[in-house]
């Protein structure tokens, strides 16, 4: 039990970490908070979905408490940190094709909801030229989120294999 929540701890903490990385660093900023969304990952995979569902609130909570740039913070919460857990469930199926699809539409399921949001919060305090050219170019910002988003889930992917192979035979041993 000790190793578990010590285990958690040092994600939670690696997480936070991340995070403000993401919202501090001149460059690199979409690869740190690809990197933070890694430990909740780990902790599902190596201990189930409570200590990653756990590593996912706690950040998502001391992140909204204590990084200042609220953009990622808000990133991380809606999707980078909770996702490595749906991709866990969907690739339970051992479908390629199926799981694929199952992501793919998750993802446009999740941009919907997020531009939902973005209309309702946000473009009121917008420049409306700013918004006129985002609503022109809509088809291509979506699809470069979408390849985006593949290679995410591929790296997050890599990332879980290369723990299971060389990583965790370390941390039983």
């Amino acid at each position: 039990m000790v190793k578990r929540v010590t285990f958690s701890a040092t994600s939670l903490a690696l997480t936070i970490i991340c995070i403000y990385a993401a919202s501090i660093l001149p460059t690199g900023r979409v690869a740190a908070l690809a990197l933070s969304s890694v430990f909740a990952t780990i902790c599902v995979y190596q201990y189930g979905v409570r200590y990653g569902a756990t590593v996912y609130v706690g950040a998502s909570i001391l992140s909204l408490l204590f990084i200042p740039n609220r953009m990622f913070t808000l990133i991380y919460i809606l999707f980078v940190g909770y996702y490595p857990i749906v991709k866990l469930f969907i690739e339970k199926l051992d479908r390629l094709w199926v799981e694929w699809v199952l992501k793919v539409v998750f993802f446009n399921l999740v941009l919907v909801i997020l531009y939902i949001l973005f209309k309702l919060f946000f473009v009121p305090t917008f420049n409306s030229a700013i918004i006129a050219l985002a609503l022109q170019y809509m088809s291509v910002i979506i699809l470069a989120l979408e390849i985006i988003f593949v290679i995410y889930d591929w790296m997050l992917s890599y990332m879980i294999s290369y723990y299971d192979k060389f990583l965790r035979r370390v941390s039983h041993e």
